[in-house]
């Protein structure tokens, strides 16, 4: 019976093109039960892959490469065995390498550093859910390095994995397809990558890559390919189609018409517009953008590249570490305050004024004089900090902003690690404040946009 399906299935697949046809395949054989026999060393293939992962988060990757070699040996058709051996072949050459771990030595120190100051203040300490994460995160840089953190950390960040047709935000994605009506989401062609990163959090103990599997490869890429063609129809300054994703990070690369697109790129210049239109700004006012939780640098990069506005961005690690070395390589030429310890604002004044960005750790804030800023943003992380945390980044808010303030959180969130509920009242800022934006977020239906205006 299942042979006849297979039969069948190949015969209305052959005569289509061949891309179609390769592509259809791949869908379909991800499938075991309709590609593949159920074999009966099935619970031996299945416990060589539990030692390989096993092996692989020990650091031992030449025992987990034996043990996903044996598997495939047993079940060559397994679909899930390639893409594990590829991950455990990458991490044991780069384990191997060098120059690999030079680059980690030094991330180790900057990283050391950053720690040492943002613990200057017990304040400034990350809260609990930061601390979990943070300590991941870090471990998926050292794992796999920054040189291929959009396939690891941005899924922290702001590149969420959008492989489930029941995600809120998948689901409003394709709502909102009549707004623009563009068949290229489905067009749109995406590479297969390895299992490279483990972007289900830190306490499940298999590292599973889902863009390795082609069915939700498929979701993820007919998500941000809706995504890119919403944020072009309602794009008023018209900058999304001049913009590319940068290779800078190893993105996962999905071209439309032969440019590299991305989710970060589009939520970002959503943000960016979203911010500028409320203001009546075009971008060429010369303003100082301040940050708190930039995650890669993302809006720094959509602002960098289509506006004149410096950025300042504050951040804990190591997000901090990721957004510094990604901005100083997708803007070479321009002047940049990387992080240190300073004892005074009057000792780094003239450099940060000559600075196109500039990067602080979290406490450094306070040291920045009152009214310095232009804007302030911060998009999902006020909500991930303590209460104490939250009140004290609203006052520095207030103190350091001259304009506009942009938010985006979660319109209930239960932090679980802090043990702490917060809601839509608890980011209001001080008297001199008043909200001219207050809206549901037309993308993710859990969150709120806010833009709060001084006087």
């Amino acid at each position: 019976m299942k042979q006849a399906a297979r039969a069948a299935i190949r015969a209305l697949v052959d005569p289509l093109p061949r891309p179609l046809k390769r592509y259809l395949l791949e869908i379909l054989q991800a499938d075991p039960r309709l590609f593949h026999e159920r074999a009966a060393d099935g619970p031996k293939v299945q416990a060589l892959l539990e030692d390989a992962l096993r092996a692989s988060d020990a650091g031992e990757h030449a025992a987990a490469e034996r043990a996903l070699e044996g598997a495939m040996a047993i079940a060559p058709e397994d679909p899930r065995l390639p893409p594990h051996l590829g991950r455990a072949r990458f991490l044991k050459a780069r384990a191997a390498d060098p120059a690999a771990q030079a680059a980690a030595n030094e991330m180790r120190a900057t990283l050391a550093a950053m720690e040492g100051e943002l613990r200057r203040h017990r304040l400034y300490v990350p809260s609990e859910f930061w601390t979990v994460y943070g300590h991941f995160t870090s471990k998926l840089l050292f794992d796999y390095g920054i040189e291929n953190f959009k396939r690891t950390v941005s899924h922290y960040y702001q590149n969420w994995m959008l492989v489930h047709w029941r995600d809120p935000q998948v689901r409003r994605l394709h709502a909102l397809w009549p707004s623009h009506r563009s068949h290229r989401p489905w067009l749109n062609p995406m590479e297969a990558p390895d299992h490279v990163g483990s972007p289900f959090g830190p306490r499940p103990p298999a590292p599973e890559y889902p863009l390795a599997s082609a069915a939700q490869r498929e979701v993820y890429r007919v998500a941000v390919g809706l995504l890119w063609e919403y944020v072009l129809s309602v794009d008023t300054f018209g900058v999304l189609e001049r913009l590319t994703e940068h290779e800078v990070g190893n993105p996962l690369r999905i071209w439309r018409e032969g440019r590299l697109i991305s989710s970060d790129l589009a939520h970002s210049v959503r943000d960016r517009n979203l911010l500028l239109q409320a203001l009546g700004l075009d971008g060429q006012e010369g303003l100082t953008v301040a940050e708190l939780g930039a995650g890669h640098g993302r809006l720094a990069e959509a602002f960098g590249r289509t506006t004149n506005y410096r950025h300042l961005i504050f951040d804990v690690t190591p997000a901090l570490y990721v957004s510094q070395w990604y901005v100083k390589r997708i803007f070479p030429g321009e002047r940049i305050f990387e992080f240190r310890h300073f004892d005074s604002f009057a000792s780094i004044e003239d450099e940060l004024r000559a600075s196109r960005f500039a990067f602080f750790t979290a406490n450094q804030i306070e040291m920045m004089p009152d009214d310095s800023c232009d804007l302030f943003i911060n998009m999902n992380s006020l909500m991930e900090m303590g209460a104490q945390q939250i009140r004290n980044f609203l006052v520095q808010i207030d103190r350091l902003t001259t304009r506009a303030f942009l938010s985006r959180q979660w319109l209930k969130w239960r932090n679980l690690e802090d043990g702490i509920s917060v809601t839509k009242e608890d980011f209001r800022l001080g008297p001199r404040w008043r909200v001219t934006l207050d809206q549901v977020d037309d993308i993710h239906p859990d969150f709120f946009d806010q833009i709060w205006r001084r006087g």
